[in-house]
């Protein structure tokens, strides 16, 4: 179990750094002009990029195999995770014709829906009522990815059977997906207050607001190289107005920061989410999503550990586990 959490936190740092260097620091230093001097630093910073990102695609697909083998009695879901896995390998090698990048983005929608579908139906807690706070938890990151995959699959979908295009209502799915981003942000930290009965010390909000304050301050001088930046980083078009996004950044670094020691399986899941960003463009990207999903994904309560042989790594209670027992 320890081995396992250890996993778990290596891959949320390493996909954390690889996407503030790979996807954030090194593209912005596109802009900047280069001296001799800076121009090693940032071939140096690169190569670390490159290698924390080779990092993050191997231990993302072991997680995303290890979870497809423990949960080997849902059987639709295990085959569907290593279906997905094959193929991201294969993608390696061969350029996906239509079908088959159609395939592909099919099998990750029903993976989503099926960890949902688990939550939903599967999980009851004590008195036979439903853990709302655990399945919000889950339901809006989840809503986000399906929404983020669905935009990606409609081109396709309509490539594959030769209808005109562009999809219809592709911009407005688009936006709703951006909109669960940041409702899953506001869900995340009202149920980590919800759990510990408080809010988080002044020391955690703190700290949490340096991110928050580099944001705001990269929006007032330059709003449009920052939502340039942001797209490239984040996949966030920042169509609502920027102190919507200043706010969520704060709040999630204070999840992050409260949940870090007491429930580390939903800081792990935050920043797996986080640094996987909104509609994955890359396997590993898609990888750690599904895997931040999984970790959210409520336990049940009415059945011992060890009877329930589908159920995720027990990495720290969930949120709804603890207040089922107040």
């Amino acid at each position: 179990m320890g081995k396992q959490q250890l996993f778990f936190k290596w891959l949320a740092l390493s996909a954390v750094a690889e996407w503030l260097i790979m996807r954030t620091a090194t593209r912005a230093a596109i802009h900047i002009p280069k001296s001799p001097t800076f121009i090693t630093i940032y071939q140096g910073l690169n190569t670390v990029g490159q290698v924390t990102a080779a990092f993050v695609a191997l231990l993302s697909l072991g997680l995303l195999l290890t979870i497809a083998w423990h949960d080997r009695r849902q059987i639709w879901l295990s085959l569907i995770l290593g279906g997905l896995a094959m193929l991201g390998i294969l993608f390696l090698i061969i350029v996906p014709p239509t079908w088959l990048a159609f395939g592909y983005q099919l099998l990750a929608v029903m993976a989503v829906l099926l960890i949902c579908s688990r939550a939903f139906w599967g999980q009851d807690v004590a008195g036979g009522r439903r853990g709302w706070q655990g399945v919000a938890v889950l339901l809006f990151p989840a809503l986000a990815l399906f929404t983020g995959l669905l935009v990606q699959l409609l081109p396709n979908l309509y490539k594959l059977f030769g209808w005109p295009g562009p999809p219809l209502l592709t911009i407005a799915l688009f936006n709703l997906g951006e909109l669960f981003v940041i409702v899953s942000v506001g869900v995340w930290w009202w149920v980590s207050h919800l759990l510990y009965g408080r809010f988080a010390s002044w020391q955690i909000w703190l700290f949490a607001a340096i991110p928050m304050v580099f944001f705001a301050i990269s929006f007032w001088r330059d709003a449009a190289m920052t939502g340039i930046l942001t797209i490239w980083s984040t996949g966030l078009t920042l169509y609502l107005p920027w102190p919507v996004y200043a706010l969520a950044l704060w709040l999630a670094g204070v999840t992050i920061l409260a949940t870090w020691k007491q429930t580390p399986a939903v800081a792990y899941a935050i920043l797996l989410l986080i640094s996987a960003g909104y509609a994955p463009q890359l396997s590993s990207q898609l990888f750690c999503a599904i895997i931040g999903i999984w970790l959210l994904m409520p336990a049940p309560v009415h059945q011992p550990v060890k009877d329930y042989v589908a159920q995720p790594v027990r990495l720290a209670p969930r949120p709804h586990e603890i207040l089922a027992k107040q």
